[in-house]
């Protein structure tokens, strides 16, 4: 839910990217460590078919920025694909 409210933002950053590269595309796997706050605290790469270290390192600092709400559990590791296709 918390991407779906974000996927506008994480978006934005790929079509400006494709502003100066169109051929950009591909899927992207992210694996995040979420705190008990809902702060994300780690963010890496997992695979990514966009070769552009650039992007990623954009996309990866704005889903830092999410926050998933406290929950009352430990620190959660999980994935998260995103396609990323020209419009």
């Amino acid at each position: 839910r918390t991407f779906d409210q974000n996927k506008a933002a994480i978006y934005a950053i790929y079509n400006r990217a494709l502003r100066t590269d169109p051929t950009l595309e591909g899927k992207l796997v992210l694996q995040l460590t979420i705190d008990p706050s809902g702060a994300v605290t780690q963010c890496k790469v997992v695979s990514s078919q966009l070769n552009s270290p650039e992007l990623e390192a954009k996309l990866i600092r704005r889903v830092k920025l999410f926050n998933f709400g406290a929950r009352n559990v430990g620190t959660v590791t999980t994935t998260k694909p995103i396609d990323f296709f020209p419009a």
